[in-house]
């Protein structure tokens, strides 16, 4: 009974390594296979020698188009700077935004940079990289507005209208929280902010950085409330196969923060503003 029991106990214990074995071999043999499929996004990028970056001009300071078509702006430094460390050209794709996250699936560009808000419902069909700046919503207004309008809420009503850019997160916190609201749907963040100036809506809802710049430079017509309505974060935006990509982009980002180039953007683009020369309107 004893020699049975060995022999059945050394059996089961060559069976189990031998399964561990397998399964050891198995995991590498897909480690291997998820690396090479992972890495077709960088690769193919680095064979073709040009990044696609799809963004929406005229989110400021982020994303902007001089006069004779040159791209500057926060995004547009990071992206070739991203670009430079992968050892290839960047190309910016100007891409309306009601389309811009259809035109990625379908692989007209590699990247998604234009100021986009990481969401859970964006999340269920891109990529998104580590959150590259802290944003949220504020309110701009008409003076004669601010003078009624103390709070957000303060706008929920039919006695008041409000501009919204289409597909932003500006135009789904109205959707949700001022649903009484007149709300007026535009293209472009311009359109939305030149309606306020001009007295044609009361308020418009978008990311603080574009809403602070334009009250400070249309302060006898408009103004701002203060702080944010919401926390956001900025992210860069990539198909759902392409982790090596984004794995990339967040191995850069660190790398940018880290060697004070991040903060030198930031200064550059948001305290400085040297890109206000081509910018008459804002002046």
């Amino acid at each position: 009974m004893k020699l049975f029991l060995v022999k059945k106990s050394s059996s089961l214990l060559t069976n189990f390594i031998s399964m561990l074995t397998k399964l050891v071999v198995l995991s590498l043999l897909l480690a291997s296979y998820s690396s090479q499929v992972f890495a077709a996004g960088v690769k193919e990028i680095q064979a073709k020698k040009e990044l696609l970056v799809g963004l929406d001009p005229g989110f400021i300071p982020f994303e902007m188009k001089k006069p004779n078509g040159d791209w500057i702006g926060f995004d547009i430094e990071m992206m070739t700077a991203f670009a430079k460390e992968m050892g290839v050209s960047v190309k910016f794709m100007d891409t309306k935004w009601d389309g811009i996250i259809p035109a990625l699936i379908a692989k007209k560009f590699d990247l998604i940079v234009s100021g986009m808000t990481i969401t859970e419902e964006r999340s269920k069909v891109v990529l998104f990289s580590d959150s590259y700046y802290k944003a949220g919503l504020n309110v701009l207004l008409t003076q004669k507005a601010a003078l009624k309008i103390k709070k957000v809420s303060d706008l929920n009503s039919p006695e008041f209208s409000v501009a919204v850019k289409v597909g932003t997160t500006g135009d789904f916190y109205v959707g949700k929280t001022l649903p009484k609201a007149n709300v007026k749907k535009l293209d472009s963040e311009s359109d939305c902010a030149n309606s306020v100036a001009l007295g044609k809506v009361d308020a418009f809802i978008y990311d603080k950085p574009y809403v602070q710049l334009f009250a400070s430079r249309n302060a006898a017509k408009v103004t701002a409330l203060s702080g944010t309505i919401t926390d956001e974060d900025l992210g860069v935006a990539a198909r759902k196969a392409d982790k090596d990509l984004v794995l990339a982009f967040n191995a850069f980002l660190k790398k940018w923060r880290e060697t004070g180039s991040y903060d030198k953007a930031i200064k550059s683009n948001f305290v400085d503003m040297p890109w206000l020369k081509d910018f008459p309107d804002l002046k």
